[in-house]
């Protein structure tokens, strides 16, 4: 019997917590939760995933909560300071980088989409894209000053990033006007390479053109 079930997509926030699973050999079921629509909606509600359901009714969701829970459960000390840094200040910008990418860099990038797919004003298409670009900027800046997010190693923060940023070139965001950030396309490559997430993304499937409003008549 397994220690319990993790119910995750597979891209997007659910891509890591999955790959970790695999890779830490974990005795965890992995689970679409499209796949069991009905019992994943009775034990979570909300609808949120990646969410965890233990053997012993422990439940867990927010992905960053459920990173830490599936690191720590290995029992690994040295994995868990190679992932989430020694001191206290590397695993604060560790935080800091999960967070912002959890949330500036996906719901940036969301507005962009709604803009595009709802046929929103230009002036409104272009101020998202504006500041999609910058939240990405900021991601460029940072990594032309270090070789990772945090370290001078892949923490749990680039592997959690570069799969958000993995998911979205492959749909939203193109070559286009994201293909200039140089160091973060460095970066990514290496990332991609770690352990935990080779051969996990096609990055042949990267659009081209980034998502924008349907041509006017």
């Amino acid at each position: 019997m397994t220690a319990g079930t993790l119910y995750a997509i597979k891209n997007a926030r659910g891509m890591l917590p999955r790959a970790l699973v695999e890779w830490l050999e974990l005795d965890i079921e992995l689970v679409n939760p499209s796949d069991k629509a009905e019992e994943f909606k009775s034990l979570f509600p909300l609808g949120k995933n990646p969410a965890y359901q233990g053997r012993d009714g422990f439940q867990l969701t927010e992905v960053i909560a459920v990173l830490y829970y599936l690191v720590n459960l290995k029992g690994d000390a040295e994995l868990e300071k190679t992932f989430y840094g020694t001191s206290l200040e590397e695993r604060s910008q560790v935080l800091r980088f999960l967070s912002y990418t959890n949330h500036e860099i996906t719901q940036s990038t969301i507005a962009v989409v709604t803009a595009a797919r709802s046929n929103a004003a230009q002036e409104h298409y272009d101020e998202k894209l504006s500041q999609c670009l910058a939240c990405f900027g900021y991601l460029e800046k940072r990594l032309t000053e270090h070789e990772f997010l945090v370290n001078d190693q892949i923490t749990i923060a680039d592997l959690f990033t570069a799969t958000i940023c993995a998911t979205l070139y492959g749909f939203a965001l193109g070559k286009d006007k994201f293909g200039g950030f140089s160091k973060l396309s460095e970066w990514l490559s290496k990332v991609l390479q770690h352990p935990v997430l080779k051969g996990k993304v096609d990055t042949s499937t990267f659009v081209e053109t980034t998502i924008s409003l349907p041509p006017t008549n």
